[in-house]
């Protein structure tokens, strides 16, 4: 893990930006690829699409039939599809110039990229866990590569001076 912070890389407000948009979109990813799961083993499992159907209507897509709805949240060209949040995280990435987040969140987007047999669930399942798999190395990443570094704990105060005259 890096001990020292490369601060450059984050001083101009454009960069700020660019990481804050970075991280919210890795939060999309994460969040949705793991809803999305959670309705496959649903599906799978206790053979409904109940979990499926409330998703979609949580992320405001129209749910006909589990193929269509697959397709749209994997690969669709709208704001709440994982492919559209993992291109706009990969801009992000770049905008910042930081090698390793911009390898990782390659290796995100083709791996969300892939299309498996939407009526195979047990491929669609396993293609949910390879995208949670490489947006936890990019978290991993982006904490390595932006995160600011631990203090030690001797190295802490302890309690500001205006919190001290408040006691």
């Amino acid at each position: 893990m890096n001990d020292k912070l490369n601060t450059k890389n984050l001083v101009l407000p454009s960069k700020l930006y660019k990481a804050y948009w970075l991280g919210r979109y890795v939060e999309r990813v994460d969040s949705v690829s793991r809803a999305l799961l959670s309705a496959l083993h649903s599906l799978k499992h206790l053979k409904s699409e109940e979990p499926l159907m409330s998703l979609a209507d949580s992320l405001g897509i129209e749910f006909t039939k589990h193929e269509k709805f697959l397709e749209e949240i994997l690969h669709g060209d709208i704001p709440s599809s994982i492919l559209y949040a993992v291109r706009n995280m990969r801009t992000n990435a770049i905008g910042l110039g930081i090698e390793r987040l911009v390898r990782e969140s390659n290796i995100l987007v083709i791996a969300v990229e892939e299309k498996p047999d939407l009526q195979k669930i047990d491929e669609v399942i396993k293609h949910a866990n390879d995208v949670i798999a490489a947006i936890n190395n990019m978290g991993r990443v982006i904490n390595e590569e932006i995160a600011p570094p631990e203090i030690p704990e001797d190295k802490r105060q302890k309690q500001t001076r205006h919190q001290q005259q408040q006691q």
